[in-house]
């Protein structure tokens, strides 16, 4: 990528707002053809607005749209793909029941032929496109069902189908969110060979390292403002970057932790253990207790297995003292168990009710009361506002008029009403900006603290499992491998035991 280049795509002046809440001031933006161009700010900074402008599912109120020197105005989603603008947004929009060949080509029009679709050319569109992935289209079969790939093949497949319609420029929203470690360099490889072919990636992400690596250029955005315009990565520190962002310094609050000795004083909460091994594993009063590994090394299940969402017959559990068995997340719920999923579109928000609904359903299920009370609710409901410091429109109003980090923390709302004793987090500031972050550390920590409770926690960000942890299991085909405790918690020990469980 050199900047000698003209802008493949330019956003000038742009301004957009929904009633009174205007998202965009005279935003801006300038691409390059092959570059990756990163997009950041914190939640609520106009991010999604400008993709969805970007995507044509949204127009701007003012502005201009620069595509190849000439000003365009998508009126809808295919529009943009056809003039060469594709989006792949964070939860994936694949037909899991489909192929791969219809997902890739089904909206080519050489494939639909006067009301017939053309199996031929839908396998010819979908293998050239996969062709030019190159590793990241390897091992995937044109025929093959959607729903039976990975998760990063199925991203791949998205990718692919931007590319199967001459995508010029490609938005990668939070790509490597639901991806582990070896998925992401895949990725970055795909990415490093579209962009040899001149093709512009604008890449969004909170993760500070991913961007530091795979980036040419930065614009941040902070407060529907454009702070930063296309600075060159090489000439902006990770620090500048979060100032940006927030337009102040971070003051990140270290907590030291408790000595393993004290801890290992304490009661025990939860003891696990798996069928065939002689270890199992403990979770004492206060204790944070992270699990680390590849997607599909049974982080994820571990957790579903306790909250009694998926029953695995190959564990054992002890829960204060007593023998344990998970049948339901009811029993879990009363059990004084907190759940928070990986995918809070699916296991917790409730997108069309309003969000006290979100944040109270755990406590009407607890209370078993007949009849709903409408102000004791609302009073709840404004006390866990308060204290999770949400900012809402309206009382009334629903999860997705929310920021990413905000739904996140209103599913740790739900569960400071009724005091949790352990608590089960599943990637808990996946697609949150650093503040949030920050926020949801000292959150977790006050959980622990307060009701002397304690956390079983998946997270793919290592950093996260060193600053949080007090001990870490390394997990591999479901099962744990190793345990590392107090100053062996470092992002370099965690890689090298993850790598060592998974070519074992």
């Amino acid at each position: 990528m050199t900047e000698t280049k003209a802008p493949i795509l330019e956003l000038k002046n742009i301004m957009k707002a929904y009633d009174a809440n205007v998202a965009l001031k005279n935003a801006g933006l300038t691409v390059l053809p092959g570059e990756i161009h990163a997009l950041m700010g914190a939640n609520g900074a106009g991010k999604s607005t400008m993709i969805k402008i970007i995507a044509g599912a949204h127009k701007p109120n003012e502005g201009q749209i620069i595509l190849n020197g000439e000003e365009v105005s998508f009126n809808n989603p295919k529009d943009a793909l056809r003039k060469g603008v594709a989006v792949v947004y964070q939860e994936l929009s694949l037909v899991p029941h489909l192929t791969v060949s219809e997902n890739i080509a089904m909206g080519v029009d050489s494939v639909n032929k006067k009301g017939r679709y053309d199996w031929a050319e839908s396998d010819r569109v979908a293998e050239a496109a996969l062709k030019r992935l190159g590793k990241g289209g390897e091992g995937i079969g044109v025929r093959d069902k959607v729903g039976d790939l990975r998760a990063d093949q199925m991203q791949m497949i998205e990718i692919a189908r931007a590319i199967g319609q001459d995508a010029s420029i490609i938005l990668l929203d939070e790509p490597t969110s639901s991806l582990n470690f070896e998925e992401t360099e895949n990725l970055f490889t795909v990415i490093r060979e579209l962009v040899k072919q001149d093709i512009a990636i604008i890449f969004v992400s909170h993760r500070m390292n991913e961007i530091r690596e795979i980036c040419d250029r930065i614009s941040i955005l902070r407060d529907g403002i454009l702070v930063v315009d296309g600075r060159p990565m090489s000439q902006i520190s990770d620090d500048d970057i979060v100032t940006e962002m927030l337009g102040e310094k971070l003051e990140s609050e270290m907590v030291e932790k408790t000595a393993l000795d004290e801890i290992d004083k304490r009661r025990e909460l939860l003891r696990f253990g798996f069928d065939g091994s002689e270890q199992d594993y403990v979770i004492h009063e206060g204790e944070i207790i992270g699990l680390a590994g590849l997607a599909g090394s049974g982080r994820s299940s571990v957790l579903r297995a306790i909250w009694g969402g998926k029953v695995r017959d190959d564990m054992h559990f002890e829960y204060m003292g007593e023998s344990y068995t998970p049948t339901k997340p009811s029993k879990a719920l009363r059990s004084k168990m907190a759940y928070v999923g990986e995918d809070r579109a699916i296991s917790g928000l409730f997108f069309g009710q309003p969000i006290l609904e979100t944040i109270i359903m755990g406590h009407r299920n607890l209370s078993k009361k007949q009849m709903v009370n409408n102000s004791q609710e609302e009073k709840i409901f404004r006390d866990v506002i308060d204290k999770i410091q949400i900012k809402i429109p309206a009382e009334d109003c629903t999860p997705s008029s929310l920021s990413g980090g905000n739904q996140q923390k209103l599913l740790f709302g739900r569960w400071i009403i009724d005091e949790a004793k352990l608590i089960l987090l599943d990637e808990p500031t996946r697609g949150v900006d650093v503040r949030t972050k920050e926020e949801i550390y000292q959150r977790i920590r006050k959980m622990a603290a307060d009701n002397n409770a304690g956390v079983l926690m998946v997270s793919s960000e290592l950093n996260e499992l060193e600053i949080l942890c007090d001990r870490v299991i390394v997990m591999r085909d479901g099962r744990g491998e190793n345990v590392l405790s107090g100053d062996e918690i470092t992002e370099e020990n965690m890689m090298r035991y993850i790598a060592h469980a998974e070519g074992t």
